[in-house]
């Protein structure tokens, strides 16, 4: 009767796999928050057409913007970066930015957002 020996993973095989999800678990957390923001964003963008925002006022549509982020906690995102471009027939509201962070050591992260919204849909 043979016997044989099992082996499982080594010491340095571990490490290796807990370092690596390590990696994507912090990238998850940090990341993954700029994405959340980003749908309330969004949301807020979209729920402009429930509005007939051809007769808002720029003010009047920054407002409804903030008040939305407000109420989903988004606070670093500023309505100055709210880009309103209106045409006869109709309004398109448009709000691009970008989001740095540090992910680790001298590692910087940049994720751009393009988010947009055409009264003409």
């Amino acid at each position: 009767m043979k016997h044989t020996n099992q082996q499982g993973i080594t010491v340095l095989g571990g490490l290796l796999s807990l370092a690596i999800v390590g990696f994507f678990l912090t990238a998850a957390l940090k990341i993954g928050p700029l994405y959340l923001d980003n749908s309330f964003v969004k949301a807020a963008i979209d729920s402009l057409e429930e509005e007939n925002i051809h007769n808002m006022s720029d003010a009047e549509v920054r407002r409804k913007l903030l008040t939305h982020f407000d109420i989903n906690n988004v606070r670093d995102i500023d309505t100055k970066l709210v880009r309103i471009k209106r045409e006869q027939t109709h309004t398109k509201v448009s709000l691009n930015y970008e989001k740095r962070i540090n992910f680790m050591g001298n590692l910087d992260v940049v994720v751009r957002f393009e988010n947009t919204y055409d009264s003409a849909r």
